[in-house]
């Protein structure tokens, strides 16, 4: 039996893809994180078992290792990733994982936060004009030194969690002041997106699952 990567997108039930609430459906097995609404696995797969997925690598993978086990002796394994499962998401390195072993595996797509942050909130990532080129980051691998080298119009970070003051710092010393700055959180589920500076960043800490988008910082 195949193992199933599936996008969780955004947090909105109605914001899943078709195929994705067709495999929860189906599932005997879900596994999911932190940042993925229980809600998902109760409405769409209330019989299935449901495993955690650690947030730590080494605790993540160990549970992945199980899960494709799983799958090789024929239960149904949706293993659920928040936005898309290819993006910072480690998809790719779980099917890679599974057939490795002989296990089948399908990645379904998923509507990432930022995508869904721009759409909901009308946040242009690009325009044709002066937005051009996005770049997608993730913490650690953020500072004012890739910011600088980073020759992009819109950038975009992610997992950046209760460490605002150091994206702060890293803005205000890399852009110009006429930086545009949105802290986007929750996007789907009740949150939202608003402008900011960087010298503000820091007063959002706790408003999670959240992505910064920087525009025209240099």
């Amino acid at each position: 039996m195949p193992i199933y990567v599936v996008g969780a997108g955004p947090g909105d039930l109605k914001l899943l893809t078709i195929r994705a609430v067709e495999l929860l459906k189906e599932a005997d097995v879900v596994a999911f994180g932190e940042l993925v609404p229980a809600e998902v696995v109760e409405t769409y797969a209330p019989r299935a078992k449901r495993v955690k997925l650690g947030h730590r690598k080494a605790e993540h993978n160990e549970v992945v290792k199980k899960l494709i086990e799983e799958a090789a002796r024929g239960y149904r394994v949706v293993v659920l990733k928040n936005g898309d499962p290819t993006l910072f998401g480690r998809g790719l390195w779980i099917c890679r994982e599974a057939e490795a072993r002989g296990v089948p595996c399908e990645i379904v797509p998923g509507v990432s936060a930022y995508a869904a942050a721009a759409a909901l909130y009308k946040i242009d990532l690009t325009d044709g004009e002066v937005l051009r080129h996005v770049a997608l980051l993730s913490y650690p691998h953020v500072d004012s030194e890739v910011l600088e080298r980073v020759a992009a119009d819109t950038i975009v970070v992610h997992m950046m969690g209760d460490r605002l003051s150091d994206l702060s710092k890293s803005i205000a010393e890399a852009c110009v002041k006429s930086v545009e700055v949105f802290f986007c959180y929750s996007v789907s589920t009740g949150g939202g997106c608003i402008k900011t500076t960087p010298e503000e960043l820091t007063k959002f800490k706790g408003l999670r699952p959240a992505v910064i988008i920087i525009r025209k910082c240099r």
